[in-house]
Formats: structure tokens, C-alpha cells, sequence
């Protein structure tokens, strides 16, 4: 099951008790129906969970009974007999003589309920969303352009901003940016996949973290192992030649505690002097042996 497979099986189990936002939410499936006009209504899906929410929406909203029929891989509702068209024209203010149906009358949107209940319904009819394991992506597609424009209006009013595109022949409304993406799913309905997002988000962010943490640390392990084998060098380079004694006197517990250890870090190697010294102070010996010892080549 896909994630915008999922996701709609949870848009599909929200509660239809409040019958302007039943009305509503038919309202956004019709005006994103395969056709939607005076003479036919047919809305397509290959959803079985969108298939029959879709029967119980014209049910409640228009009386209209209407079982979904296979047409190949898709369940269709189709409404064909004038007057249950022409009650759901009524219902939804359209004049059925004029066959004008796919602009937005806002008088059907009273409330902000309403308007999630309407963009649940054309998420439901023409929605897809990306799942987790993918960059954040959602978009409703539809065939009209003023359409998308008033939906763009609506998404506004609700304070998200969608991004607009063309794809052949039809018209995209899209989020990209993972808040807004979350924002739109837990307004229509779908807080459980929106709470599966932000935490797929949290956890790639928590890896990435600690990738850069061991990738820094791993640098920083190689860094010093570098360090300490061109000092291991440069002092048997010394010793072979010339003897411990060629040291100054002052640098010749570092020389041997650096050959005894020489995969300690400086913090650990600096601890092993009796008594310890800093890790500076290590540092600035270490920095004049490997002097000394290059002026001795």
C-alpha cells in the first residue's frame, strides 16, 4: 500500500456527523470528478477506501444512491438521471441551465471546517502525497486553471502557500517544504500521517547529526594518527642516526612516551606524564621534536 494509499484510508474514517462539511467535502470530489456537468456525473478512483466514502458523501450530502461499478482497474459512481443531477445542483447553487459548474461558490464553504472538509474531498479525488522514505512532496491535480486559481484562494485563507505548475494538459498545486506538507494533511483530517512525517523528519535529521558527528570525529581520528606517525618517524630517523641522546634533555620523556603510545591521542599521551602536563604544552614539545629532528636530516 502506497503512503498516499494510506493516507487516504485515514481521510476516509473521518467522521461525516456535521452535514455542511459532508456537503463540502462531496463538493471537492465533484469539482475534481472525471466528469461534472449537466448531462453526467462520474467520479473514478482506484481507492476501494475512496470508492466508498464516496458513495456515503452522496448518500448524505444529495440523497443520491449511487454503488460503484468496475470499469477495469477503477470503481465508478455514475449519476445519470436528471433529477438527482439536478438535486445536486441545488444543493451545491448551481443554475443547471447555465451548465457553468467548475468555478467555486464560496456560499457552500460557510465555515473553516467546511473549507478543510472541501479540500479533503479533492485530496481524496486528485491528491498524492510522498511517502517518509521520499523528499517531501504533495500536490492536487486538476484539469482547470481558474479552478486551481480559487483553490489557491482557499489554501491561502488557511495561511498555506502553494506553489502552482503545469503537467501537460493539467494544473498542479504543490507543496514542497515539509511543514507545509504536514500543516495541510492534519487540517484535512490526516494528523496521523502527518505525526509519520515529522517523525521520519526528526529521525533523518537525528542520522544526518550523527553522521556529521562521526565523519568529523573519524577526520579528526586520522588527523592525529597523520600526526603521530611522521612523529614516530622523525624521532627513529633521529635515533637510528644519533642515539636518545641527540634529544635535548627537556623533550626526552616525550620521546619515549610518544614511542611507547603512539596511538594515543594528545589529551591521552598528555596524561601520562608524571606529573601530567596540558595538552598545549604536549603539543608545543611534539612541534619541537619534529623541528629538531628535521634540522638533524
Amino acid at each position: 500500500m502506497s503512503f498516499s494509499t494510506e493516507v487516504k484510508a485515514e481521510l476516509c474514517r473521518v467522521s461525516m456527523q456535521r452535514a455542511c462539511c459532508t456537503r463540502a467535502e462531496a463538493y471537492g470530489a465533484l469539482l475534481h470528478a472525471s466528469v461534472f456537468s449537466h448531462k453526467e456525473i462520474r467520479l473514478s478512483t482506484e481507492n476501494a477506501f475512496v470508492a466508498r466514502r464516496l458513495q456515503a458523501l452522496l448518500q448524505r450530502a444529495f440523497s443520491v444512491d449511487c454503488a460503484p461499478q468496475r470499469a477495469g482497474r477503477k470503481l465508478q459512481h455514475t449519476v445519470g438521471e436528471p433529477a438527482q443531477i439536478a438535486r445536486i445542483f441545488d444543493v451545491l447553487g448551481y443554475d443547471l441551465k447555465s451548465h457553468l459548474v467548475y468555478h467555486l461558490n464560496r456560499n457552500v464553504l460557510e465555515n473553516d471546517c467546511c473549507v478543510a472538509a472541501f479540500l479533503r474531498g479533492a485530496f481524496l479525488m486528485a491528491g498524492t502525497v510522498a511517502g517518509p522514505d521520499k523528499k517531501s512532496h504533495l500536490e492536487l491535480k486538476t484539469g482547470r486553471q481558474s479552478l486551481a486559481g480559487e483553490e489557491t484562494s482557499l489554501l491561502l485563507d488557511l495561511g498555506l502557500s502553494p506553489k502552482q505548475a503545469r503537467r501537460g494538459n493539467s494544473c498542479l498545486l504543490y507543496f514542497k517544504e515539509g511543514a507545509s506538507v504536514e500543516d495541510f494533511l492534519t487540517r484535512i483530517g490526516a494528523p496521523r500521517a502527518a505525526m509519520e512525517l515529522m517523525q521520519a523528519k526528526v529521525e533523518k535529521n537525528i542520522r544526518n547529526t550523527i553522521n556529521r558527528q562521526v565523519n568529523c570525529e573519524t577526520a579528526n581520528l586520522m588527523k592525529a594518527a597523520d600526526a603521530s606517525a611522521r612523529q614516530v618517524a622523525a624521532i627513529r630517523a633521529v635515533l637510528d642516526r644519533r642515539g636518545e641522546e641527540a634529544f635535548p634533555e627537556a623533550l626526552r620523556e616525550t620521546v619515549r612516551l610518544r614511542l611507547s603510545y603512539p596511538t594515543d591521542s594528545l589529551a591521552e599521551l598528555a596524561q601520562r606524564f608524571d606529573p601530567p602536563i596540558s595538552k598545549p604544552g604536549l603539543s608545543h614539545r611534539l612541534k619541537k621534536i619534529t623541528e629538531f629532528a628535521s634540522k638533524e636530516d
